[in-house]
């Protein structure tokens, strides 16, 4: 299993990834974080809960990692959560995401 710690910050997808990889993964997990819930046409359910924005981060941190744990069950099972962690930065929420991905 190979363990890395991704983010929602600066995130590009790069098509040219190939995406059974482990970085193709990850590269799915990035793109988990980095979408609200509602804006991908056929697949409404895919991304991070916009209602999560307005609460205090005393509370957002347990619902987020469950929030985050459903996303990659769901979407990339491959990927299992380590840990979760937020921070605020220049207004925005980054959340560092510890995932571990299964070789195959």
């Amino acid at each position: 299993m190979v363990v890395e710690t991704i983010s929602n910050s600066n995130f590009k997808y790069d098509y040219s990834i190939d995406p059974n990889s482990v970085e193709g993964i990850l590269q799915q997990c990035r793109l988990i974080l980095s979408t609200t819930r509602g804006t991908v046409p056929l697949e409404r359910d895919l991304g991070m809960d916009p209602k999560a924005v307005d609460k205090p981060s005393n509370i957002l941190a347990p619902g987020l990692k469950v929030d985050i744990q459903q996303q990659f069950k769901k979407f990339v099972p491959r990927a299992t959560v380590i840990d979760v962690d937020t921070a605020q930065k220049d207004g925005q929420i980054e959340i560092k995401v510890t995932v571990g991905v299964k070789n195959e």
